[in-house]
């Protein structure tokens, strides 16, 4: 009998961890990756779907003056993937309900991704309060429309800072392209997240124009830009050879850390592993001081010899 109840046992945790498992690797459902992993976006309701029949039904209950209905109602318009659902998520917004009912539709809206909406957004990028304007111009960055990216240029002048380094990261991430000007110009007035943006959009003109900030801008800001430059296939190996030069001269622990992680993701074999970038990238390294264990980024014990070590590296 304990022979039995010990097999039962097993089977039963085995089961678990193959359901977990399985959870893990399945991938995320559509509307999740469309929304990208937001962690303001409210949960999904649970049991039966809404369809576009039960729209009209829905919007009424956001009328109630129970904010619990309220907040379901916008929960259940939020997972009908139709333009009829924005109509009354407007309204919703501009009766002008409380702070977190406002957050709530506006998280909705920017699931549902759909221009129709683009008006409304608009209006709440000049809410009185920075988290309602964030919310906007988040989602008006989940649409494809061409309006898009002029719409969050007006956000790196907001007065909040986190709005407009939301509009900043956001215009990075939609791809616009036309609007590393006016990235540079924020990243002059102080916008920092404007440098990541301009390292994923900017051409190797953009290179030598961000160049120029090395040394006038925290360090660790210029990486931030140099990351995304580095990284990206077009643009040109000579582009890439001239920041790490610069960085070389820089010198330095944060110079030493993002050198050998750009170097850990260069080709080891072939024709590329024997390339100038490849060579520059291990003769610079060898020029700054440290060891490959601080390098990569390996984390030492406070208080040990090896963080002292790299504590008096630092300070030099």
């Amino acid at each position: 009998m304990t022979l039995v109840r010990s097999v039962l046992s097993i089977t039963l945790v085995g089961g678990l961890w193959l359901g977990a498992l399985l959870a893990l690797a399945a991938p995320a459902p559509a509307s999740a990756q469309r929304r990208g992993g937001n962690n303001d976006a409210q949960a999904e309701p649970t049991g039966p779907q809404p369809t576009v029949r039960d729209i009209d039904r829905i919007a009424a209950q956001l009328g109630s003056s129970n904010e619990d209905e309220v907040r379901e109602a916008i929960d259940l318009l939020s997972v009908i993937d139709h333009p009829r659902v924005i109509p009354p998520l407007a309204d919703l917004l501009r009766s002008g309900r409380s702070d977190e009912v406002t957050d709530r539709a506006l998280t909705a809206l920017r699931g549902l991704a759909h221009p129709s909406a683009i008006d409304v957004l608009v209006e709440f990028t000049r809410h009185r309060r920075a988290r309602a304007r964030r919310l906007a111009y988040q989602a008006l960055a989940a649409i494809e429309d061409r309006r898009i990216a002029e719409h969050l240029e007006q956000g790196l002048r907001d007065s909040d800072r986190s709005v407009r380094a939301m509009a900043a990261r956001q215009l990075g991430e939609i791809g616009a392209t036309r609007s590393v000007d006016t990235l540079f110009l924020a990243f002059d007035r102080g916008v920092v997240e404007a440098a990541a943006a301009i390292g994923k959009l900017g051409n190797r003109q953009a290179v030598n124009r961000f160049n120029e900030h090395l040394g006038q801008v925290p360090l660790s800001v210029m990486l931030s830009g140099y990351h995304e430059f580095v990284r990206r296939r077009d643009i040109p190996e000579e582009a890439k050879i001239d920041i790490i030069n610069r960085l070389g001269e820089v010198s330095g622990q944060m110079v030493r850390v993002f050198l050998q992680r750009y170097l850990d993701t260069l080709p080891t074999r072939g024709r590329a592993a024997r390339g100038r970038l490849r060579t520059t990238v291990e003769s610079t390294l060898r020029r700054i001081p440290g060891h490959a264990g601080s390098a990569r980024g390996r984390e030492v014990s406070a208080g040990s010899d090896e963080a002292r070590e790299q504590a008096a590296e630092t300070e030099e």
